[in-house]
């Protein structure tokens, strides 16, 4: 079972502090606001956007990783919302982050379009994780374990995003890829207000929202 590997994969070292070094580079260049990290783990990065002024909700399928955030979260007075839940369960609202964050984890296919969807107008998507080169130099491999892409892949996943950058490369002696990418501003979802629709206004006026929404994608 795929929460019992995570349980005790978090279970044998103590908290990590700090961001990756991609997410530093990037930083600058994320969309400020509201912000979900997929498959957050022990947080390290969520806690750090956080800090920077970002309002984080994120989740993942270790409830000992998702304790482990909270505790720090609270430690540190940071806006952190963490869930213990996998990506079957969650429910993603359409158009309601400015960044989404996703590291050293590979969603099945159905769910690119989803997390695409749940980026608001202009919002920005960071990808990081290992590439299949470094999956065929492991002795040993689990299949809880599956965080690894073929080359370009992602590039094939975020089509009809702009992609600021993409990198694949050895980084810190592993074979891995690195994302950026942005949602493109369209017209008439900015005619219609309809980024932030899932997290603002009464509910009369999300109910207008989200009919506008389903116009705006059957257009697509």
């Amino acid at each position: 079972m795929a929460q019992n590997y995570w349980n005790d994969f978090y279970s044998k070292g103590s908290f990590k502090e700090g961001p990756s070094e991609f997410l530093l580079q990037s930083e600058h260049r994320l969309k400020k606001g509201k912000l979900l990290d997929i498959a957050m783990g022990e947080g390290q990065d969520s806690l750090y956007l956080a800090s920077k002024g970002f309002e984080v909700k994120g989740f993942d399928i270790s409830s000992v990783a998702i304790e482990k955030v909270n505790k720090q979260a609270g430690l540190k007075a940071l806006p952190v919302v963490a869930k213990q839940t996998d990506l079957d369960m969650y429910i993603f609202g359409i158009m309601e982050y400015d960044t989404i964050i996703m590291n050293y984890f590979k969603p099945s296919q159905r769910y690119w379009s989803e997390i695409i969807r749940a980026l608001k107008q202009g919002g920005t998507l960071l990808i990081e994780s290992y590439t299949s080169e470094e999956a065929d130099l492991e002795s040993s491999k689990h299949p809880y374990k599956d965080f690894y892409f073929n080359s370009n892949e992602i590039l094939y996943n975020l089509k009809g995003l702009r992609i600021l950058v993409y990198i694949e490369d050895v980084f810190n002696g592993k074979h891995g890829v690195r994302c950026l990418a942005q949602k493109p501003q369209d017209k008439d979802a900015l005619k219609y207000n309809l980024f932030g629709m899932a997290t603002q206004g009464s509910s009369d006026e999300k109910s207008k929202q989200y009919k506008l929404a389903e116009a705006f994608f059957k257009k697509k």
